[in-house]
């Protein structure tokens, strides 16, 4: 089956159980959670699709990677998710869903999400310049992600929603060197 399909179809059914239990802001939290841990640890997905690896391991450890206690019940939803994706084998797939879930949400409640991308850490004062630059020319609910890449050497990369604006050095110097190398 097409991974594709399969997440969509978790994080629909997860989307519309949170729904009625009212956790889906909670539980778009701990997706983004998820994202960040999976992220920091590589060795996650790898232990997810270890086949050897009991079903009760797995569970303890998504639980952990969401960020709910592995004996804990105070976010039923979501334990009922982590049981059923181990139950029907669809572990691996955990991210993909995460990050359907995401987007799901994301577009149900009006939520872009801008990828500010800068050479250096920006100062509390640059982020507020920034997020008021963006929100004077937004009607929809914002959601800042901030990345540190040293390779744009200086400026700054703005991706909203599908659209990207790069003012980074890098690409002025990508620029430039194609000039050189036409003429």
């Amino acid at each position: 089956m097409d991974e594709g399909l399969i997440s969509r179809r978790y994080a629909k059914a997860l989307f519309r159980y949170a729904g009625e239990r009212e956790e889906r802001r909670l539980i778009y939290g701990k997706m983004k959670l998820f994202q960040e841990n999976d992220a920091r640890h590589p060795g996650l997905r790898k232990a997810l699709q270890n086949p050897m690896m009991p079903a009760k391991t797995k569970e303890e450890l998504l639980a952990t990677a969401v960020g709910i206690q592995a004996a804990g019940q105070e976010m039923p939803a979501l334990r009922l998710w982590i049981r059923l994706l181990i139950r029907n084998r669809r572990e691996m797939h955990a991210k993909a869903i995460s990050m359907m879930y995401e987007e799901i949400y994301r577009s149900t409640y009006g939520i872009l999400r801008v990828k500010v991308t800068t050479a250096v850490p920006l100062s509390p004062a640059m982020h507020e310049k920034v997020e008021s630059f963006i929100r004077a020319r937004s009607e929809k609910i914002l959601e800042f992600l901030y990345k540190v890449e040293p390779a744009i050497v200086g400026g700054i990369i703005l991706e909203i929603d599908s659209q990207q604006y790069d003012a980074s050095v890098s690409r002025k110097l990508r620029e430039i060197r194609a000039e050189f190398l036409k003429k």
